[in-house]
């Protein structure tokens, strides 16, 4: 029987970022724009391109970018943010041995199924219990499979101050790799943003694809679930130039809990799963997909393109992404005074980026603000 709760406020949008794999952020330093490839490997072939529309179109900007992609000779479609061609890619952790699987509602999304990957095996799976006020999810494994050894909660699973604390999961995987990645951090607040109580934040990394990966103490038992993180583009536009450092945050062990209750899941206890080490642990992490991802579409690698102005106290910034589904991002951050800084109109500009998008060469060292240097 699926229980499904209703939806509910979460995070501030505009502040707090979750971080599933599509969850990009725009980073820039207050003095210039920043304009880069990860990496100096020139772009793939891209046919298709995925537009989204601009929320705040306050330059008119959106007009240009679909006139530049359909002038390139791509397939433009226009995204609607109900209806998206892709799906968040995540981590999550078994909790019971009959493969039932805790992750963020945010990474399943709508999707009533999901694609696992579990030590390099694939599974399908289902949506049990969804809670998007939480954004916490159970995905229940369909079909044969081994015997899974849960990830044990501790038998206080509530996080203090100070703390000690392990982030696990799959952050990145497409670039980073299928193999489970840990951070380690301290416990920073006991509460999320602006002292909302579901979460902890916490210093340990949180990368795209962390979302719903556990939080562990020392031995390994999970004391909570990574959601999200700091937004830096925003913080950048409210503050002029103070860029955050690991500000992360995850939901609090006790709530995920209440929850398994109430979707009347009953957990092993703690005393009766056998101590894990980290290394262990890796084999009850799940890579996780929301739908049904076969081959041929893990193997598509459209290109999105999403603009969006952020308004600060000090600075006005238009934000445009350009996300390749191989995880390298094409990030450009125009600041309102653009022509002052560089000298260079936002038409220019773009001429200059879609040109070199069309010519599918765009690298680093095309960076027309000149080249990074090294310290």
């Amino acid at each position: 029987m699926d229980s499904r709760f209703p939806p509910a406020r979460t995070f501030n949008s505009l502040l707090v970022l979750p971080v599933c794999l599509i969850a990009w952020t725009s980073v820039a330093s207050g003095a210039q724009p920043d304009y880069r490839v990860q990496g100096e490997a020139k772009l793939e072939s891209y046919d298709k391109v995925y537009l989204g529309q601009i929320r705040k179109d306050v330059g008119k900007v959106y007009p240009r970018l679909l006139a530049r992609l359909q002038k390139c000779g791509f397939d433009v479609v226009e995204l609607k943010p109900e209806n998206l061609p892709f799906t968040s890619q995540g981590s999550g952790f078994l909790i019971d041995a009959d493969g039932d699987v805790l992750t963020c509602a945010h990474v399943v999304g709508k999707e009533a199924k999901a694609t696992l990957w579990i030590d390099g095996t694939r599974y399908l799976g289902r949506v049990t219990a969804i809670d998007t006020n939480l954004d916490v999810a159970v995905v229940r494994m369909e079909g044969t499979h081994p015997p899974f050894r849960p990830l044990p909660f501790a038998s206080d699973p509530a996080c203090r101050l100070g703390q000690e604390v392990y982030g696990m999961g799959f952050p990145l995987a497409n670039l980073l790799g299928t193999s489970a990645h840990i951070s380690k951090g301290l416990v920073s607040a006991e509460s999320g943003m602006e002292g909302e109580t579901n979460h902890v934040q916490i210093s340990a990394e949180v990368q795209p694809g962390n979302s719903g990966g556990p939080l562990l103490n020392p031995q390994a038992q999970v004391v909570g679930m990574i959601a999200a993180t700091i937004n830096p583009l925003r913080v950048l536009a409210e503050t002029g130039g103070s860029l955050p450092q690991n500000v992360n945050f995850a939901i609090k062990g006790p709530l995920l809990l209440q929850f398994l209750t109430k979707a009347g899941l009953t957990l092993p206890g703690t005393n009766s799963t056998p101590q894990a080490t980290f290394d262990q642990a890796t084999k009850s992490l799940a890579l996780i997909r929301g739908g049904i991802v076969d081959e041929q579409r893990l193997r598509l690698k459209p290109l999105v393109c999403i603009c969006s102005y952020v308004e600060g106290r000090a600075h006005q910034f238009l934000a445009l992404r350009i996300v390749f589904t191989d995880v390298r991002a094409f990030r450009h951050v125009l600041r309102a005074d653009l022509v002052k800084v560089t000298g260079r109109s936002m038409d220019s500009d773009l001429d200059h980026i879609f040109k070199e998008i069309c010519a599918k060469t765009l690298t680093d060292r095309d960076n027309p603000f000149g080249p990074k240097k090294s310290k």
